[in-house]
């Protein structure tokens, strides 16, 4: 019979390997301490190497930072501009299906605690950081813009302005996600995540469609 090959020890690794192991430790650190008070030595203990061997691979922690919000965000967004070009098909599909995986996106361990992050401490990045920060939110705006000016080109969307709804419907899912994130260990009337999903996805289309299903239209009393 076989044996399993023993997994390497972390010093016999391969350097993506190692690469990986120190982003990944990066983003539990970040998450919890912050930009400000997160430390490379702290990040070096989690992946389990020296910090020498985290400055070899990313320099500072200003750049340490830039790869972990590139692995986390710019690559999700990249995917999704990827999948944008190759769709074919109504406008609400496409707008759902993007705003799902955004949702299930948010809730990927370390996500909503950089978001945060990224909203509270964005003056303390260097500029190389908010130029990064800022390309992101443009480029998911102009993604979910995108969508938003094909439906209305298509009839399926009624007329918006479209940068503004942009705005508007990327904060809700984001806060509402970090809402829940916050509140679900404190609150136990807070309905599960799947629900409020359906919840946040219902109010989008209320907002977006030029005809919303028949089973989120008020109903009025027929008049006598």
């Amino acid at each position: 019979m076989t044996r399993p090959r023993p997994r390497p020890r972390r010093w016999e690794r391969r350097p993506g390997e190692r690469r990986s192991e120190i982003v990944t430790a990066a983003v539990g650190v970040f998450g919890q301490a912050g930009f400000r008070r997160a430390t490379l030595g702290e990040i070096a203990e989690r992946a389990g190497v020296c910090s020498g061997t985290v400055s070899h691979y990313f320099g500072s922690k200003a750049e340490l930072f830039e790869a972990v919000i590139a692995e986390r965000f710019v690559h999700f967004v990249a995917n999704e501009e990827a999948l944008l070009a190759a769709h074919r098909g109504p406008a609400r599909a496409l707008l759902g299906e993007l705003l799902r995986r955004l949702w299930s996106h948010a809730w990927t361990p370390g996500t909503l605690e950089l978001v945060h992050v990224m909203q509270v401490e964005a003056f303390e990045f260097e500029e190389s950081g908010r130029l990064l920060f800022r390309q992101l939110s443009e480029r998911w705006r102009r993604l979910v813009g995108s969508i938003l000016a094909k439906g209305i080109r298509a009839g399926e969307f009624r007329p918006l302005e479209v940068d503004l709804a942009a705005r508007t419907i990327s904060y809700a899912v984001m806060g509402v996600a970090q809402r829940v994130s916050a509140v679900a260990r404190f609150d136990r009337t807070l309905p599960d995540r799947e629900i409020m999903w359906q919840s946040l996805l219902g109010m989008v289309e209320r907002f977006v469609l030029v005809d919303p299903p028949v089973e989120q239209r008020i109903r009025r009393p027929a008049s006598r």
